[in-house]
């Protein structure tokens, strides 16, 4: 019998009211990348029910087919809640052939069910019930019909509406289901009063561990509601005791004995005493034993005393990366305070708030950094000393009319003692303050003590066996938490610390020669980075690429893609990749994943590791409870390594320091310190073997190129301009290695503001690690029905060119065409004219960087990295090129020359510093 055509039009009716909107997309996290077509290479999982459960079951369905099937569905949708980490659930079923009226070409249908935590599982089990006898009521619409009228997308690899389907073989039958392709299916059978499944799935996008544990937890449910109905969902049980005795014992059975009870300074004068001779940092032509750089950090440190540093006092650090940076810190902790690094790069707004902020008396710099600094202490009524570290200060300098501020240069410490101070400073004390960003616009001060640096140097030791022979690249940025370990971790074991300045690390092959000609051992680099030196030591010859010093090239920051480790290893097997993860609240790294092997080409991303050691991992949800192994949740730390929460910021540190409700005896904390929670705002899920997979921020929080970005801070400033109205700033990642902020904008008043226009007030305002690439304008901002911004109806940027005040012009010659092709593939961008703005166009720090080192390699091997600021457009960088004369330059230069005079420094490190930046 067939339906009347007005009973057809009702029921589609039905599923575009049910189904209208966005849908969910409920799937478990899938192990490997999905393959382009479809492959049933489907395996098949069974279990049973036990006895006891299949019983009370059926007792409580009192023999029902249909109450045991909803019953069943409903357990398997709390189940999916968790691993989707939605509420709306949706899942195929498959129709009910006895009320069936059409031929249909493919029996099943959807079912959108809403899981309430407030709800008890009774009032939740009564609302599945309605939707599939809803569903079974409208199970005549051809299912290819619904998905042309729902506009849903189809593709060859899946199934377009659902991923899961769940049938009772009792009512359904399972061959309904043939080409659908869907990933899963499960399937539940009553037998004699038992209850049998099976779950089939697609080997090629599941482990098979992973399917298993699905099955017990999903008993586990089973267990949870039938012993009461009427539990509140947010109450129910996912894991038993055996399964929190793995989470919580087996994959953080870590323990062992650290000095932790000692100072970073300590360590390092008990050092000095083994090993005076040994060298023990290396700046270019420089080099100190280290006799030599204890004794010079010993006299700044007297003089640190005599200004009346305190014990765990800040001081501020204002310079760039050198020798005499670490000498800073050591002296610095030999004096009995702690350091706070400010970036002299940074726009002036952020300087003087952390000046201000931080509360620093003292603050260490270079004479070349004074007169910077003339424009940015006059707020900062606190500060009463300036030591400069680099030379005599010119009798010219006018520093400031504050009259109690003194300047001192190296005549005022250089002829001090050399002896060691007696020690001040406890291993429970602040060892540094770095500022992150914070989503109110004013970043914030996480403070580390010396005893979690030391764990995690220590634990980096054993991890990497390390010893006598370690030479480490000292490459990030002082503001940095990897710049700590970096500087410090082979001073307390008998290495050496070569630091390197931002343009050698960031340029292939001066990396490539450093890294040999200093027999470095350990690297760090974030993807971008890594990338292009895989890209440079793959092109050279088999006899000239070898590095035969570097044992571990740490990628770390972002991901990194499974291809470029992969590649990585083809072309260094013996050259190992530690894939490390780690806030700066925690005292850098918590988890590392050591690839020493390729991996599959389908794996989907490279695990961050097991907890390093003396440090317990968590992954929990919104009401800090375990999570099972493979379902998502926030990633949250313990032990040692966590922090002393945000400096003057007690209602932010409350939220993310929290007491721990999992004490583990065997890690003992000092007495005078609570046991704490750091809560990361990362996403993750334990893996069956132990390791850890990041999943991405669960916030508006993310990382660019290595840096940690509150979109909010972005947005908070953006808002400022005067004829903005309301702003989203979203974060896209065009690749696995490449993330990129785009600002979505509506103007109060015609005409808008330009996209240069924009920019340049944001970068007289932020890093330019937060400026967004690209400017979107709108006439208003798209809302969900909730009336919040719905960030994904948000018109997508894939290969748009921005909306430029140029007029667009074609290449004139061959070297304008090669500009032109190099700035496209770099920028992503599908059409540049030669006038247009590289800045206007997305670029950024990273891009300049790729696009100096193609111009010296193709045309001018000697190009200065601010000659790209100079000439920011293909016409211009060209003529320079050609050495031609440029009247327009010529007439705008006078202005432009003398700023880059005073500023050719900082202009270098503005755009060069933020590659080495490792969160």
């Amino acid at each position: 019998m067939h339906l009347h055509s007005d009973e057809l039009l009702s029921q589609k009716i039905y599923y575009i009211n049910k189904l209208s909107g966005e849908l969910p997309e409920t799937n478990l996290r899938l192990d490997y990348l999905r393959p382009i077509l479809f492959s049933d290479r489907s395996k098949l999982f069974c279990f049973d029910l036990s006895n006891d459960l299949s019983q009370a079951i059926i007792k409580l369905t009192k023999g029902s087919y249909f109450s045991t099937y909803w019953i069943l569905v409903s357990a398997l949708n709390i189940l999916l809640q968790k691993y989707t980490r939605n509420n709306d659930i949706l899942v195929g079923i498959p129709v009910y052939e006895e009320i069936a009226t059409n031929d249909l070409n493919r029996k099943v249908i959807p079912l959108l069910t809403q899981v309430t935590p407030q709800l008890s599982f009774k009032n939740y089990l009564f609302q599945v019930k309605d939707a599939i006898l809803d569903a079974f009521n409208n199970q005549n619409c051809n299912f290819d019909e619904l998905i042309q009228l729902l506009e849903i997308p189809t593709n060859s690899n899946r199934c377009p509406l659902f991923d899961i389907v769940v049938l009772l073989e009792n009512i359904h039958n399972k061959n309904d289901l043939n080409y659908l392709n869907n990933d899963i299916t499960f399937s539940f059978s009553i037998n004699d009063e038992f209850i049998s499944a099976s779950i089939e799935y697609s080997e090629n996008l599941f482990q098979n561990d992973n399917i298993k544990l699905f099955s017990r937890y999903y008993t586990n449910v089973l267990d949870n509601i039938i012993n009461n109905v009427n539990t509140k969902m947010s109450d129910i049980l996912f894991l038993k005791e055996a399964d929190k005795h793995r989470l919580l014992k087996q994959y953080n059975n870590n323990y062992e004995e650290y000095p932790v009870d000692k100072t970073i300074n300590q360590l390092f004068e008990q050092q000095v005493y083994k090993t005076p001779n040994n060298i023990a940092v290396v700046d270019g032509g420089t080099k100190l034993t280290y006799q030599e750089l204890n004794e010079k950090a010993n006299q700044l440190a007297v003089i640190l005393r005599k200004l009346g540093i305190r014990k765990g006092e800040f001081v501020g650090i204002f310079k760039d990366r050198d020798i005499n940076f670490l000498i800073a810190i050591l002296a610095i902790y030999k004096a009995g305070g702690a350091y706070v690094p400010i970036d002299s790069t940074y726009p002036s707004n952020r300087i003087e708030y952390m000046l201000s902020n931080s509360e620093v008396k003292f603050l260490l710099t270079d004479t070349s950094l004074l007169t910077v600094l003339t424009e940015l202490i006059d707020n900062s009524f606190q500060l009463k000393s300036i030591i400069c570290l680099d030379g005599v200060i010119p009798e010219s300098v006018q520093l400031t009319h504050n009259q109690e501020l003194t300047i001192y240069d190296q005549l005022g410490f250089i002829n001090l003692p050399e002896d060691n101070l007696e020690q001040i400073n406890d291993a429970s004390d602040p060892a540094y303050m770095l500022y992150t960003s914070g989503s109110t616009g004013l970043p914030k001060g996480a403070i580390v003590r010396h005893d979690g640096a030391v764990n995690h140097i220590y634990a980096q030791f054993d991890e990497l066996e390390l010893t006598e022979e370690f030479c480490f690249l000292q490459s990030a940025p002082s503001s940095t938490d990897i710049s700590v370990w970096q500087f410090l971790a082979p001073l307390l074991i008998g290495g050496r610390t070569v630091i390197v300045d931002i343009e050698t690390v960031a340029i292939p092959d001066k990396l490539f020669q450093v890294l040999k000609s200093e027999e470095i051992t350990v690297v760090e680099l974030v993807p971008a980075l890594f990338g292009g030196l895989l890209e440079y030591t793959s092109g050279l010859p088999n006899n000239k690429r070898e590095l035969p010093h570097l044992k571990w090239m740490m990628v770390v920051g972002e991901p990194v893609s499974v291809n470029w480790v992969n590649k990585w290893l083809q072309v260094y097997p013996q050259i190992k990749i530690v894939n490390a993860y780690g806030p700066t609240e925690a005292a850098d790294d918590i988890t590392q994943f050591i690839v020493d092997k390729p991996l599959p080409e389908n794996q989907r991303t490279i695990p961050i590791g097991k907890p390093l050691v003396n440090l317990n991992l968590y992954i929990l949800d919104e009401q800090m409870k375990l999570l099972p192994i493979g379902v998502p949740g926030e990633i949250c730390v313990s032990g040692i390594g966590v922090g002393a929460g945000y400096w003057k910021n007690e209602e932010k540190t409350k939220l993310s320091f929290v007491p721990n409700p999992f004490i583990d005896g065997r890690k003992k904390l000092p007495e005078n310190r609570a046991d704490l929670i750091y809560k990361t705002g990362d996403l993750g899920r334990w893996l069956p073997d132990g390791n850890i997979e990041f999943l991405g921020r669960i916030d508006h929080q993310v990382k660019i190129r290595g840096f940690r970005v509150e979109l909010g801070e972005i947005e908070t400033f953006l808002g400022q301009h005067s004829n903005i109205r309301e702003n989203v700033v979203v974060a896209y990642q065009e690749e696995v290695d490449n993330t990129v902020l785009v600002a979505y904008v509506v103007a109060k008043i015609e005409p808008s503001p330009s996209i240069s226009e924009l920019r340049s007030f944001l970068k007289e305002k932020l890093p330019d690690h937060m400026v967004p690439s690209a400017f979107v304008m709108l006439d208003n901002l798209p809302l969900a029905p909730s009336g919040k911004i719905d960030r994904k109806a948000l018109p997508k940027p894939d290969n748009l060119r921005p909306e430029l005040e140029t007029v667009y012009v074609l290449p004139r010659n061959d070297m304008e065409l090669t500009i032109t092709d190099i700035w496209q593939k770099i920028l992503k961008v599908e059409k540049v004219g030669i006038e247009d703005n590289f800045f206007d166009l997305g670029g950024h720090s990273l891009n300049v960087l790729q696009v100096y080192s193609k111009l010296r390699e193709l045309f001018k091997p000697d190009l200065a990295i601010t000659d790209l600021f100079k000439y920011p457009t293909i016409s211009s960088i060209s003529r320079y090129l050609n050495q031609e004369e440029d009247d327009v330059f010529a007439n705008q230069s006078n202005e432009l020359n003398e700023e880059l005079e005073f500023g050719k420094r900082r202009l270098k490190q503005r755009f060069l510093r933020n590659q080495q930046q490792n969160v």
